[in-house]
C-alpha cells in the first residue's frame, strides 16, 4: 500500500458503504455534542432535560460501519481463494503476501472510523449522563 487512495480503492464498494455509515453516525454524534450546550441551559434553569436523540440510529449506523468492514473482507477473502486457483502453486505464498492486504482493507478502514466514534459516542453519552443525573437531584 503505497498511498491512501490505492488503499481506499482496493477496498471496492464496501468501502463507500463504511465511510457513508461512519460519516453519518459522525454527523448524529456531532448534532448531540452541540446540543450539550442547550442541556446545561435546561438543567441551569431547572427544566427537565429533553429526550435523548438518535442514539439508537448512531449505535446502529455505528454496528453497521463494522459489520459492512467485516463483509468487505469476508467478501475480498472469498475473492483471494478464487484467484489463488489461477495462480500455480510454486506462487501461492507471493500470491498470499499480495491479496490479503488488499482483501483486508475495508476490515481495517471499518476500525479505523469505528474507534473514534466509540470514544466520541462513550464521551458524548457520559456528559449526557452528568448533566442528566444533575437535573434529577435539582
Amino acid at each position: 500500500m503505497t498511498n491512501f487512495a490505492q488503499f481506499y480503492q482496493q477496498g471496492g464498494v464496501f468501502m463507500h458503504l463504511i465511510t457513508l455509515f461512519a460519516l453519518t453516525s459522525t454527523g448524529l454524534l456531532a448534532s448531540r455534542a452541540v446540543r450539550l450546550r442547550g442541556l446545561v441551559r435546561r438543567v441551569t434553569a431547572g427544566k427537565p432535560p429533553p429526550p435523548i436523540e438518535h442514539e439508537g440510529l448512531i449505535l446502529g449506523l455505528m454496528v453497521a460501519a463494522g459489520l459492512a468492514g467485516a463483509l468487505g473482507a469476508t467478501f475480498g477473502l472469498i475473492e483471494t481463494g478464487a484467484a489463488l486457483r489461477s495462480v500455480p502453486p510454486e506462487h501461492h505464498m507471493m500470491a498470499i503476501s499480495r491479496a490479503l492486504p488488499i482483501a483486508l482493507s475495508p476490515l481495517a478502514w471499518s476500525l479505523l472510523l469505528l474507534i473514534p466514534m466509540v470514544l466520541g459516542r462513550a464521551v458524548v453519552g457520559a456528559a449526557e449522563s452528568r448533566l442528566r443525573r444533575l437535573a434529577a437531584r435539582a
